[in-house]
C-alpha cells in the first residue's frame, strides 16, 4: 500500500526537521551513514514502521567503527536513540546483535559528557532514558514470571533509576528485596511507598511493621502500626497486629482501649475474643476475662485454649476462695482441655495443683503417674 504524496512530503519534513535539531548542519542531504541513520529514525518515529529502525541501526552501525566515530557526540546521541528503541521495540530480540541493544545504547548514552550539548538535547535524551526503561520493565517483569526473583530485583533498580515516579516498580523492589533478604532495602522502598497516602496500601504497613521486627526495632514496628491505623482506621488486619503487639509488650492497658474497636470489625473472631480474655486475666478484671474466654468457648467448642485459660482463671479464684464452685469448675474446664489434648504437660501440673489443695489423693495420685510418663519419655 502506497501512501499519498502529501503524507510523504510531510513525514519527510518532519524527517527533516529531526536531523537538523539533533545532527546539526546545514547539509542535510549529504549520504553520509550517521545521516542517513537518522533519516531512517526520523520515518521510524512518524511511521513506526520497524525496518526504518532496522535501517537506522545498519547504519549508524557503519558510521561507529573507528575509535573517532565513538567519541563523536552526534554519533553516541543518534547511536543512544536507536538501540533504546531497539531495545524497547524488539525486546523479543528478533534481530541478531553482538551486545544487546539495552547495554549499546547504555555504553553511547554514557558518552554523552557535555553539558551544554546535553542540555540543547535534553528531550533527546529524555526519550532515551523512557525506552530504556520500558525495556528495562519488560526485562523485569519476564524474569519475575520466571521466579528469576535476582535478576527482577536488578532490572526493576535499573528501571528506578530512569524513570523515579514509577510508584509499582518502587513496590516491586520493595517485595523482591523483603524476599531476598535485603532488609535495610526493603525498609527503605516501603518507607517511600507509605508516604505517598493516596497510593498506600495497608499491606505496605503491615509488611514494613514486620520487617522493622525482623531487624528488633519493636518501638518502630509500633509506630508503623500507629500511622497505618490512621490512614486506614477501618482495617483489622492492622488493628489486631498492634493489638498482639501490645499483648507480647504486656501493654495491657492499651490493649483494653483498643479491643472495642477490634471486636466490632470482628465480634466471632476466636484469637481476638481469647486476646481480650488474656489482657482482662492480666489486668486482674476476672469477671470481664471470663466472658470473653466464654466466647471463645461458644464460639469453638473444642478450643483447647479456651478451656484451659478458664480452668486456671477458677483455679486461681480456687486457691484464693477456697469454693467449691470454682474447684469445680476448674475442674471441668481442666479435664475438657485435657480430652482435647491428652498430651498436655500444663493441663497435668494444673490439676495436680487443684487436687493437692483439694486434698483428692486419689485423683491427684493418678495425675501424677500419668505425669511421670511425660517427664521420663
Amino acid at each position: 500500500m502506497h501512501l499519498p504524496q502529501v503524507f510523504l512530503i510531510f513525514y519527510m519534513k518532519r524527517a527533516v526537521l529531526f536531523i537538523a535539531a539533533i545532527v546539526g548542519t546545514s547539509s542535510l542531504f549529504a549520504q553520509t551513514p550517521t545521516k542517513e541513520a537518522m533519516n531512517s529514525f526520523a520515518l521510524y518515529t512518524s511511521k513506526r514502521e520497524f525496518s526504518e529502525l532496522e535501517k537506522a541501526r545498519r547504519n549508524i552501525d557503519e558510521a561507529y567503527k573507528s575509535r573517532k566515530d565513538s567519541l563523536t557526540y552526534r554519533n553516541n546521541l543518534i547511536r543512544a536513540l536507536v538501540y533504546s528503541s531497539l531495545a524497547f521495540a524488539d525486546s523479543t530480540r528478533k534481530l541478531k546483535y553482538q551486545k544487546d541493544p539495552i547495554d549499546e545504547a547504555v555504553s553511547s548514552i554514557n558518552r554523552l559528557k557535555s553539558p551544554k550539548q546535553n542540555y540543547e538535547h535534553e528531550p533527546e535524551i529524555k526519550f532515551i532514558r523512557k525506552q530504556l526503561a520500558k525495556a528495562w520493565l519488560i526485562k523485569a517483569n519476564r524474569a519475575a514470571n520466571n521466579l528469576n526473583y535476582i535478576q527482577a530485583y536488578h532490572s526493576y533498580l535499573s528501571v528506578d533509576s530512569l524513570d523515579q515516579n514509577n510508584f509499582l516498580v518502587k513496590y516491586n523492589i520493595a517485595v523482591l528485596s523483603e524476599k531476598l533478604g535485603l532488609i535495610p532495602q526493603a525498609i527503605r522502598y516501603y518507607e517511600y511507598l507509605i508516604k505517598d497516602k493516596q497510593r498506600s496500601q495497608p499491606d505496605y504497613y503491615l509488611a514494613l511493621s514486620n520487617l522493622y521486627e525482623t531487624v528488633r526495632n519493636n518501638s518502630k514496628s509500633l509506630e508503623v502500626l500507629q500511622e497505618g491505623r490512621k490512614v486506614f482506621p477501618g482495617n483489622r488486619d492492622i488493628l489486631f497486629k498492634e493489638i498482639n503487639i501490645y499483648i507480647d509488650n504486656g501493654s495491657y492497658a492499651s490493649v483494653e482501649k483498643l479491643i472495642g474497636d477490634a471486636l466490632n470489625l470482628a465480634p466471632d473472631n476466636v484469637s481476638l475474643n481469647y486476646a481480650a480474655g488474656f489482657a482482662y486475666d492480666a489486668m486482674g478484671k476476672k469477671s470481664k476475662a471470663e466472658e470473653f474466654y466464654e466466647n471463645v468457648i461458644s464460639l469453638e467448642q473444642n478450643s483447647y485454649e479456651g478451656h484451659y485459660a478458664l480452668g486456671l482463671l477458677y483455679l486461681d479464684s480456687y486457691l484464693k476462695e477456697n469454693d467449691d464452685k470454682n474447684r469445680n469448675l476448674s475442674r471441668k474446664h481442666l479435664l475438657r482441655a485435657g480430652d482435647i489434648n491428652p498430651n498436655s504437660v500444663n493441663v497435668l501440673k494444673s490439676l495436680v495443683v487443684l487436687y493437692s489443695h483439694s486434698g483428692n489423693t486419689t485423683e491427684l495420685q493418678k495425675v501424677n503417674n500419668k505425669l511421670k510418663q511425660f517427664i521420663f519419655n
